[in-house]
């Protein structure tokens, strides 16, 4: 772990947590550590923490069944905590560490005991900011076998057997259970690979003096059940927002986490998959989502993890992970050619941070999408519903990677709206048809709609470091002539910011006709923002337009960006908690303090100027912008060197 951490932070990557897979822990037992292969991980941890980076640990739901060493097992029985048989006894399954037994998270006594083996495992072993909930299906190994698939690692041949029953053996079975049908040489039930479905859970019913379920009745509810007791225990004891990240979501688990899409394989085609899964769960309502980059299992070529680097640099939660027996697959495992590509396209998506926060902050607020398909935007465009191999952050950035082996360009779908490439500020000539873009492997294709301003901030090796630096706005000029954006900012750690007003919102409007740019801050409860400055401003379809911006009665040069058409003005130095309106010039125009009163402009805006004003529920199914990762968004896994 530390070679492999330190090997890309040397290599310039950006890091912004580190993950510990389940190998950190002895025998793979929740709240252990492996004293030989993992001593001294406590220190470690908080010597990453002192340069910016985040810790997110795994946590199985499973305890093993050792009833006279292990106290998770010992605590939990005493406290009644693990799902049972219908006569009372405890339901033992096979997981990771052998024997082991379910926590019943319907339950109140359950999530005290939960708290306590999290907290006084936090406070005597590790150090962590966020939990990866894994396993929680629930995920069990070789139900109804004759032996799990490990059994020669734990020495252990015990399997779960569920009794035919009614909630087992339904007439009618899912898709998932009979497609296994041919692997197992029998008939699958629906409790294979995971507890019976006739087990009880939940808190006795007062009236019949029963469980109140079946875990037929909230199996798909079991990650969910978790999820939010584990944010409330890890809040209460960082005092933060934190991350968590359950593998087993439902609906509302947004308000509570983020997701990530499974375990994944090294395929061009899962390349693909994965950009239908982050426009699904922005429509669940859990816009942090990502898939394991390059694949989780199986082994990627150079090319192919070059290129799934650059399109998972811009999901919403971007996270390098593979399994432990395979080669390292982490930028900085290859060649220098190309990590410094994969490190190009991390880069882009640190100067996007500020427009990305700004999106949770309205998914928060509004219930809208981060990640969006084509025909969000362009509903009466037919064409536009088969699209899924370009999505857009947002309503004005399109990502259209390269998802095919060898490819060096893409055939990308334009919309009726003005587009310009992202890199050299040359507009797209043709809409609402097909072209080609050239896509060479140091290359992913960014186009940019016309009508946007979005505000950026010059990266840095983590959001510790980028959070200081300098913003700049892009503004990128539609047909009138005209663009207008937003930002909102914060510390990206207090809990419920926006509800008590401890932020910053802003709006930013560009008009040719006004030949204005305004500047007008909303909410201004964001201390800091006194300490950061706007240095400048880019533009696009602005090319031989103006040659000189007014700043505060001065004028200062707009200059043409090297081999593009991109018009910059640089060194504004300007409070980013301040209003401005800066004026422009055309070409040998002069300009006069009178100028700067041009109130025949009319601004009117599609950005609320009342953000406050928005009512919120006390637990809104979109609260993901107040979890999300400390602003923090590429996250790095490594599993594969153990030390």
């Amino acid at each position: 772990m530390q070679t492999v951490n330190q090997r890309n932070r040397d290599a310039g990557v950006p890091i912004d947590v580190q993950y510990a897979d389940i190998d950190y822990m002895d025998a793979n037992k929740i709240f252990t550590i492996d004293p030989v292969n993992y001593r001294g991980l406590r220190e470690y941890f908080l010597q990453l923490n002192t340069n910016g980076i985040r810790i997110i640990i795994m946590l199985d739901p499973f305890t093993i069944d050792d009833q006279k060493y292990y106290t998770p097992t010992i605590e939990g029985i005493k406290q009644d905590v693990f799902i049972k048989w219908e006569n009372g006894s405890l339901m033992k399954g096979a997981c990771w560490p052998g024997e082991v037994f379910s926590p019943d998270f319907f339950t109140n006594r359950t999530h005290i005991w939960w708290a306590q083996m999290i907290t006084d495992f936090r406070r005597v072993n590790l150090t962590f900011d966020g939990v990866w909930l894994d396993m929680n299906e629930p995920a069990m190994f070789g139900t109804n076998e004759d032996a799990p698939w490990n059994w020669n690692i734990t020495r252990s041949n015990h399997t779960l057997k569920c009794p035919l029953s009614t909630w087992d053996d339904p007439p009618y079975r899912t898709k998932a259970v009979f497609r296994y049908d041919e692997s197992v040489n029998r008939t699958s039930r629906l409790s294979d690979h995971t507890l019976c479905m006739s087990a009880i859970q939940g808190e006795i019913d007062s009236e019949t003096g029963k469980a109140m379920y079946r875990h037929y009745d909230v199996h798909s509810l079991y990650g969910w059940s978790q999820t939010k007791p584990t944010l409330d225990i890890i809040r209460s004891l960082t005092g933060q927002r934190s991350l968590l990240l359950p593998r087993s979501t439902f609906v509302g688990s947004g308000q509570w986490s983020a997701h990530w899409l499974g375990d994944n394989a090294a395929l061009w085609s899962e390349m693909k998959l994965s950009l239908i899964g982050l426009v699904e769960f922005n429509w669940f309502g859990i816009p942090m989502v990502g898939a394991d980059i390059c694949g989780f299992d199986q082994i990627p070529t150079q090319e192919m993890c070059t290129r799934w680097q650059q399109v998972g640099a811009f999901y919403p939660l971007a996270r390098n992970h593979n399994i432990w027996k395979l080669p390292d697959q982490d930028p900085g495992a290859w060649e220098p050619s190309a990590t410094a590509i994969m490190v190009s396209a991390l880069r882009i998506r640190y100067t996007l941070l500020p427009h990305y926060y700004t999106l949770f902050y309205k998914a928060h607020t509004q219930g809208s999408t981060v990640i969006r398909p084509l025909f969000h935007e362009y509903p009466t465009d037919k064409i536009t519903l088969d699209i899924y191999l370009q999505f857009l952050v947002g309503s004005h950035i399109m990502i259209a990677p390269v998802t095919d082996d060898g490819a060096r360009e893409v055939q990308v779908y334009i919309p009726a709206s003005k587009w310009y490439d992202y890199y050299t500020g040359v507009p797209v000539t043709v809409q609402a048809q097909y072209t080609t873009l050239q896509a060479p492997l140091t290359t992913i294709p960014i186009l940019l709609r016309g009508g946007i301003i979005i505000p950026t901030q010059l990266y840095a090796n983590n959001t510790k470091y980028s959070r200081m630096n300098p913003f700049n706005l892009i503004i990128v000029l539609d047909s009138n002539g005209n663009a207008e954006g937003d930002l909102f900012y914060d510390d990206g750690e207090t809990i419920d910011t926006i509800e008590t007003n401890a932020y910053f919102y802003a709006i930013y409007k560009w008009s040719s006709q006004c030949r204005q740019l305004k500047i007008e801050i909303i909410k201004n409860n964001y201390a800091q923002m006194s300490n950061l400055i706007l240095n400048s401003l880019t533009f696009y379809g602005l090319s031989g337009v103006s040659s000189n911006i007014i700043v505060n009665g001065k004028q200062m040069p707009v200059i043409q960006k090297s081999q593009t058409q991109i018009m910059e003005v640089i060194g504004l130095g300007l409070s980013m908690s301040k209003n401005y309106t800066l004026m422009w010039l055309q070409q040998n125009e002069t300009w006069s303090s009178n100028d700067q009163n041009n109130a025949a402009c009319n601004w009117k805006s599609t950005y609320t100027t009342s953000p406050t004003s928005i009512s919120l529920r006390s637990e809104s199914p979109y609260t993901i912008y107040s979890k999300n990762t400390f602003f923090c968004f590429f996250i790095l896994s490594l599993f594969n060197l153990l030390h």
